[in-house]
């Protein structure tokens, strides 16, 4: 009896981590963009873009790129993947886009390609911040 109660603990624990694998490692990146101190919030009509682009070896262009979910209410944007389990630990330069009518609120100065904001995102790394007053 105790055996058995064993081995049905061992399977039903082995049956909730497997999953845990799939993920190959990837993280689940949180953060808020913020503009004169306070979180962006944005109106129906516009919307913000944040995307992860990984920072290569000899500054070529990434294989992928990481779009994240943009709350307009409250700032807040979460990089899930396209797989919805993470994006892989590495360096990133994140591009922050506001669209609104007439185009990019923010002149492209936070693009893929000159964006200041670049981070290491590894299991350490805290919800970041994206500060669009920081040049």
């Amino acid at each position: 009896m105790i055996l058995r109660r064993i081995s049905l603990a061992l399977i039903v624990w082995l049956s909730g981590t497997a999953g845990c694998g799939k993920s190959d490692g990837k993280l689940n990146v949180t953060g808020k963009v913020v503009k004169g101190g306070a979180p962006l919030k944005v109106p129906d009509e516009e919307y913000v873009r944040v995307t992860f682009f990984p920072v290569t070896d000899g500054g070529g262009p990434p294989k992928n790129t990481y779009a994240a979910n943009f709350n307009r209410t409250d700032g807040t944007f979460r990089a899930l993947g396209g797989d919805g389990h993470g994006i892989p630990p590495g360096k990133y330069r994140v591009a922050v886009e506001h669209v609104k009518k007439g185009g990019d609120a923010l002149k492209g100065a936070y693009d893929g390609d000159r964006s200041p904001l670049v981070f290491d995102i590894d299991r350490k790394t805290g919800p970041l911040v994206l500060d669009l007053d920081k040049k």
